[in-house]
């Protein structure tokens, strides 16, 4: 019996430059978020939450919070795939599923905890891209997050 297509599908669809590009993006906002080179600031739960409440706040008009729920647990479940450490899926992530997120980024060494983060969240925006495309779930990102997507950026040239 193979896998799930779905599955497939999605952990091919993470490795395009567009995801990797959309992951960088992220990384950048977690850890600026973080303080300054994420070693120093506010936890690591804490900087995850405040995105995380940030992009509900547009995604849930859209998608309902039950929609945006199911969201949430199936990127923390991918992003585990990559970022194995931490506790088991309990009660609480049925409840919230925040909760058993901050609990896991808090439990990584902080370096790991952005990537971790920012994993979750570029999970999160593959999702969302397949279900109502790179233009509209681009835009909703932009209007969660506004510095970072405030356009094309030239780095290192």
């Amino acid at each position: 019996m193979t896998a799930p297509k779905s599955d497939t599908t999605f952990a091919s669809s993470c490795t395009t430059a567009d995801t990797t590009i959309l992951r960088k993006r992220l990384v950048r906002v977690i850890a600026r978020r973080a303080g300054s080179g994420g070693e120093a600031g506010a936890p690591m739960s804490g900087v995850a939450r405040h995105a995380y409440d940030e992009l509900a706040v547009v995604l849930v008009p859209l998608v309902s919070r039950a929609g945006f729920d199911a969201l949430v647990r199936r990127a923390f479940d991918l992003a585990r795939r990559e970022f194995p450490a931490g506790p088991p899926a309990g009660r609480e992530a049925q409840e919230e599923p925040f909760l058993q997120i901050g609990l896991w980024v808090d439990q990584q060494d902080r370096r790991i905890a952005i990537e971790a983060a920012a994993a979750v969240f570029a999970a999160l925006a593959g999702l969302l891209i397949t279900l109502i495309g790179e233009s509209l779930a681009t835009r909703y990102l932009q209007k969660a997050w506004p510095e970072g997507f405030s356009g094309p950026r030239r780095e290192g040239k």
